[in-house]
């Protein structure tokens, strides 16, 4: 592989963008272009998650045009989103229509023009263990109100911790709109600072 093929391939992608009006978007400085072993490491990360499939064909067909040229690239195209919204739903249900051990709350994303709702389920050991890092007991009378409101919060962390990745582990909300916060992962985000 040639040496500096990742910057090829950044400038030609930024043309391509260009041409398509969609260049603005890109941001530069969360972007990576690298040059590994045998093949190009791309991640494009854009503003707006409602271009995010006109971007993606423009990288697929880049792709494919340098693949055939013998120029391996792996690409990843994201946006960044950010929490607007987090509301308490009550009682998760499974796909089969059964309730759940488990409280749904629908996080709210917005990127650019783009939205997207993502559904967390706390479980009910997620609950107790919040309840108990808290103090909360079951016979004050603010009980409930205090878990709910905390549980909110909690389910917001969540969501922007999983949303703060990137590179090869980041999380995509569009195709995993689903997350499950059960007690391990309580503690792991309880865990992490503010």
């Amino acid at each position: 592989m040639m040496v500096n093929e990742a910057t090829q391939v950044e400038e030609l992608l930024i043309r391509k963008l260009q041409h398509a009006n969609l260049a603005k978007l890109m941001l530069l400085d969360k972007s990576q272009f690298l040059d590994m072993e045998d093949y190009v490491f791309m991640e494009v990360v854009l503003t707006d998650g409602a271009e995010l499939d006109r971007v993606e064909t423009i990288v697929r067909d880049l792709t494919q045009n340098l693949g055939a040229r013998g120029i391996k690239v792996d690409s990843i195209v994201r946006a960044v989103w950010e929490v607007t919204d987090v509301q308490d739903n009550g009682t998760a249900y499974g796909a089969d229509g059964a309730p759940r051990a488990a409280r749904e709350f629908r996080v709210t994303l917005k990127s650019g023009n783009g939205l997207q709702n993502v559904i967390v389920d706390v479980s009910w050991s997620g609950m107790e263990f919040l309840a108990h890092k808290l103090g909360l007991s079951r016979g004050r009378t603010d009980y409930q109100s205090r878990l709910t409101e905390e549980m909110v919060k909690t389910s917001r962390k969540f969501v922007e911790h999983e949303l703060s990745r990137g590179g090869t582990s980041y999380w995509n909300p569009i195709k995993y709109s689903h997350l499950e916060l059960n007690d391990p992962a309580m503690a792991f985000i309880l865990a992490q600072p503010h």
